[in-house]
């Protein structure tokens, strides 16, 4: 009686998952830098500490929540989990890299922050809000807020 082991694969594929899962990617206002006024003055707070403040609220200064980061992760769960699936069947066929996987998953929800930012998030703005702006969507008077938000894989 003879047996002969073939491989297939299995191997390869066991080394390649080892080295998987170490990377992670970050989501969301990632840098301090100082937020802008209207007027191309730096603000008193940065934009993390502005969208600290959006997200989460101040009662103290009246400002209510408008999430718009864990919002998004909850409103997009199935999506996000969708397409994790879908890259890492594509890094287990060699396709693509962890990091590239991760760079397209940071990419995408970035990109769903941003839209949920566009979309008005509510509460609506309040009527001295709105005239002060000159606009009735929350969360956008200079544009730096949605265009902060980024992503960065680690690991």
């Amino acid at each position: 009686m003879s047996f002969t082991d073939t491989d297939l694969g299995a191997d390869a594929l066991q080394r390649m998952l080892k080295g998987t899962g170490r990377a992670t990617v970050r989501v969301g206002i990632l840098s301090d830098s100082p937020h802008q006024e209207r007027d191309g003055a730096s603000g008193a707070l940065s934009v993390a500490e502005i969208a600290a403040v959006h997200e989460f609220g101040a009662p103290a200064v009246n400002v209510p929540q408008r999430s718009f980061i864990r919002a998004t992760v909850d409103a997009e769960a199935a999506e996000i989990q969708r397409l994790q699936e879908t890259l890492f069947a594509q890094v287990i066929d060699g396709g693509i890299t962890e990091a590239q996987a991760l760079e397209l998953i940071g990419a995408k929800v970035a990109a769903m922050m941003q839209a949920r930012i566009a979309s008005n998030v509510p509460p609506p703005l309040k009527p001295e809000t709105v005239e002060r702006k000159g606009s009735s969507v929350a969360l956008v008077d200079t544009g730096q807020l949605k265009s902060s938000l980024t992503w960065q894989v680690e690991g």
